[in-house]
């Protein structure tokens, strides 16, 4: 057994249980990546520091399920590990202050951030965060900052932040080539704001609301910087 492949005591039950009760519907179990950076919850997941690296390598867990989920937290942490309600591959969920996202296959639980639910942390190592530098209180920069200054002229700059009713100054932005549009999205029951970057490209100004938020995108430079109001 390598180093990194255990079963999880604390999980070891709710894997049993749902080997007796889904065997009709899992045929064989799974390998999923499993860990969380939070040490709060090393009751739940192995704890590791590096759960939130984009290529995470470490601790997997046989479990019998038949697929894998990453949850991306606003404030910023991350955890990986089995799913046992069968859900699709590429499926999300969204709850109140983290993202879900599913995938088939196993291992198939590192190198992303569940950027198909429109989640605004990019890849690592593929984009330049720096600060805007030209962002005053009361008016939006222009798309020529500063800020986009150490990228490509073909690079798309958005706002990157969470719990952000307004952007001022300190506000982060990020800026990558492969961007497509910047996007706004609102939690509807915490009224939480949060501000990134999509692969996807959308039509300027177009919004989409599901049963939890509310995402508008745009597709100039800096553009995701205005107030939504539910």
């Amino acid at each position: 057994m390598d180093k990194h492949q255990v079963l999880l005591p604390a999980r070891l039950s709710l894997g049993v249980v749902a080997l007796v009760i889904g065997a009709a519907q899992v045929a064989t179990a799974s390998n999923c990546y499993e860990c969380a950076d939070n040490p709060k919850w090393n009751s739940w997941y192995l704890y590791d520091p590096g759960c939130g690296d984009f290529r995470y390598n470490g601790w997997v867990t046989d479990m019998p399920s038949d697929s894998c989920e990453i949850i991306v937290y606003d404030d910023g942490y991350t955890s990986r590990g089995h799913d046992y309600n069968h859900r699709d591959d590429g499926y999300c969920h969204y709850e109140p202050g983290y993202t879900m996202c599913y995938c088939k296959g196993d291992l198939c639980n590192t190198e992303g951030f569940c950027s198909q639910c429109e989640y605004p942390r990019p890849t690592p190592g593929t984009s330049t965060t720096t600060e805007a530098t030209t962002l005053t209180t009361t008016s939006p920069p222009p798309p020529t900052t500063d800020a986009t200054s150490t990228s490509s002229p073909d690079s798309l700059a958005c706002y990157q932040c969470m719990g952000c009713s307004i952007v001022d100054s300190s506000t982060p932005v990020i800026s990558d080539a492969s961007y497509q549009s910047c996007v706004t999205t609102i939690s509807l029951s915490s009224g939480n704001v949060i501000r990134g970057a999509s692969y996807d490209q959308h039509s300027d100004g177009e919004c989409i609301q599901n049963t939890v938020s509310l995402f508008c995108w745009c597709s100039e430079g800096l553009c995701n910087d205005k107030s939504i109001q539910l």
